[in-house]
């Protein structure tokens, strides 16, 4: 046989592969633990943050991936760095509980922090509206490593990244929210730290509604615990 006829049969995988490889496992480790360290209670729950931990850091991986190597990082440097971001990020919104159950401003602040971090397009995006509301002399108040904004009458509230928007029955007199009220939308946002904002509404968006439909309620409902949404 002529040698410089020779194959490799030898075939290397690409970083990139690799890095979502490794993005999904880990992933959905870290939205298992966070599901615990959460209390999140029923099994689809829990189902939801695996799920939406595997989900979350393989996008995110990509979209970092993707920004590295159009800033000129070349393709394995931009595959560790991506998973590194990426992990980092979801390992210190693991402690987002600890920090939100304080009652220290400064642990709070830090806990927003990491929420923005993970979930950047919408708190942002809301920092413009909070600050829309603000001047239209609507009620704000952050709490529990959160940004409550008052943007009507009712008792409900949405949750979007680390900003609330949040009726008016739910604040006290004096213009600050409900702190009953502020740990229950606190939960949200950590379910955003720790599967990032990707991995959150894909996953809740997509498969929790679809889980929600199957069991019979609409995708927000809640039981006399506060159990479910």
């Amino acid at each position: 046989a002529n040698p410089t006829n020779f194959v490799d049969p030898t075939v290397e995988i690409p970083p990139l592969l690799v890095a979502i490889i490794v993005a999904a496992i880990v992933g959905a480790v870290i939205g298992a633990i966070g599901a615990g360290v959460n209390g999140a209670k029923t099994w689809d729950e829990w189902l939801l943050w695996i799920v939406g931990g595997a989900i979350g850091g393989v996008l995110s991986v990509l979209a970092w991936y993707g920004i590295l190597v159009w800033l000129g990082v070349s393709a394995a440097a931009a595959a560790i760095a991506a998973t590194a971001i990426t992990l980092g990020a979801s390992i210190l919104g693991l402690f987002t509980p600890l920090l939100d159950e304080s009652n220290s401003s400064v642990a709070w602040a830090f806990s927003w922090a990491i929420k923005l971090i993970k979930s950047p397009v919408m708190t942002i995006l809301g920092l413009f509206v909070v600050a829309g509301f603000a001047i239209a002399g609507k009620k704000v108040d952050f709490r529990r490593g959160a940004l409550f904004v008052e943007v009507g009458s009712g008792g409900g509230g949405l949750t979007l990244g680390a900003i609330v928007y949040t009726q008016s029955s739910n604040f006290n007199a004096d213009g600050s929210v409900n702190d009953d009220y502020a740990r229950h939308e606190a939960y949200h946002t950590r379910t955003v730290a720790a599967l990032g904002e990707f991995g959150f509404y894909v996953t809740y968006i997509t498969f929790g509604s679809l889980f929600a439909w199957a069991q019979g309620g609409p995708w927000n409902a809640l039981d006399s615990n506060g159990c479910g949404n």
